[in-house]
């Protein structure tokens, strides 16, 4: 007997046909993801139907809902669907689900033919350049855009299109995890988390489960521009380097000086590579420069410079009154900042790197770990190119390696 695929009542209207574009949002656990997969897969085996996944940053498959999708025909035991390490198919008759990153793909993405439902997860992130490219791509008769996300800031421009401004047929659902308890499906561990938070740290509880977005002024960068790619008469000034641990990435960017201003490309975000790994992806860049590590590292920091990388440790050091992550930061608020398109985890900081805020939403000046990665390699670049305090690394002048760089005191 085939198992039955259950969609809670608060979503019932995905299935009506009077509705253009769907805004679904709300906290975590209130299974908007889960049941927009279910709703698809029903609507892919009830007629022939072309599902295009969408993200606005997406590297690799294993970043997108191919996985959930995967799970859920596993879960179900829907065996008429064929998955594959690139798509989704189903064998009888011929839906099919592909999936795209929205940014910096504009040309791939109006190439797509005959799509019938469009799903972007985890819209928050997208942009409104991006929503006028997918608008008018999914144009067939009677085709739908879906939009599922957890609100980041007041201005996220999904929310703002179809929430607050309004569109013609437009289908809104607002949910929380309280869904998730009226049917069952929300395990103790989680609510005891919720609770938890809810308790200790009301303001992450109205964000993370409530779905109510952070004020823009929590944003710590601002107006960075984005570019095609990097001028052939740009000067290469410095690479930064932020070393990843268990589940955070390593971070390296190069930074070229052009027109009074400073241009960020990313050479790489990536988990669970070391020394060798990094020096390798620094060797292979095609214009050389310093090397600014973070300091928290000296024993990888060597073992780089043995693989004859040219790098040293960014000094942290306090600038007057100040601890050296806000005078750095100030430092890089002070500048001109753009980035290349294909900097794609670069770009996704940016516009998530956020200050902390205390039990009353009062914003402290430190910054969240979130998406800090690549937004440290690039301070730790830019102090050692702005301004450069007295290094912290120490080595016998004897075997102390020459750098080129003669303004450097390190």
């Amino acid at each position: 007997m085939e198992k039955i695929i259950e969609i809670p009542t608060e979503f019932k209207r995905l299935f009506d046909d009077d509705w253009r574009e769907a805004a679904i949002y709300g906290g975590r656990y209130s299974l908007k993801s889960h049941t927009v997969a279910r709703f698809l897969l029903i609507r892919a085996r009830e007629n022939k139907t072309r599902v295009a996944c969408f993200r606005e940053f997406q590297n690799s498959i294993a970043e997108s809902s191919h996985q959930l999708l995967a799970d859920l025909i596993h879960k179900y035991e829907l065996n008429d669907f064929e998955i594959t390490d690139k798509g989704i198919v189903n064998k009888l008759n011929g839906s099919d689900f592909i999936f795209k990153g929205l940014w910096h793909n504009e040309q791939s993405i109006k190439s797509i033919e005959g799509i019938d439902i469009a799903w972007v997860e985890e819209a928050q992130t997208v942009s409104k350049q991006s929503i006028d490219v997918l608008t008018p791509t999914v144009r067939k008769k009677g085709s739908k855009i879906v939009y599922t996300y957890n609100r980041l800031l007041e201005d996220d421009p999904v929310h703002k299109r179809l929430v607050i401004e309004g569109r013609p047929d437009t289908l809104v659902i607002n949910v929380n995890y309280d869904t998730a308890i009226k049917y069952g499906w929300i395990p103790e561990e989680i609510l005891k988390e919720i609770e938890d938070d809810k308790e200790h740290r009301p303001t992450l509880y109205k964000h993370k489960w409530l779905g109510e977005p952070s004020s823009t002024e929590r944003k710590i960068f601002k107006d960075w521009e984005i570019v095609d790619e990097v001028p052939h008469h740009s000067k290469i000034e410095r690479y930064g380097l932020d070393y990843g641990y268990t589940n955070d990435p390593t971070a390296i960017v190069a930074i070229y000086s052009y027109q009074g201003g400073y241009i960020i490309d990313e050479v790489a975000v990536r988990k669970g590579v070391r020394a060798k790994v990094i020096a390798e992806l620094i060797l292979n860049q095609e214009r050389e420069a310093l090397v600014v590590a973070d300091s928290v590292d000296p024993e990888q920091t060597e073992e780089i410079r043995q693989h004859g990388v040219n790098i040293v440790p960014v000094s942290k050091t306090k600038s007057g009154t100040k601890n050296f992550v806000s005078w750095s930061i100030e430092l890089v608020q002070s500048q001109r900042i753009s980035v290349t398109k294909r900097s794609i985890n670069v770009i996704q900081a940016y516009h998530n790197y956020l200050w902390e805020v205390d039990r009353d939403e009062k914003i402290l000046n430190v910054p969240c770990h979130d998406y800090s990665d690549s937004m440290d390699a690039i301070r730790y670049a830019l102090v050692s190119i702005l301004k450069t305090p007295k290094a912290e690394y120490k080595q016998s002048p004897a075997v102390l390696p020459y750098y080129g760089d003669k303004d450097l005191a390190y």
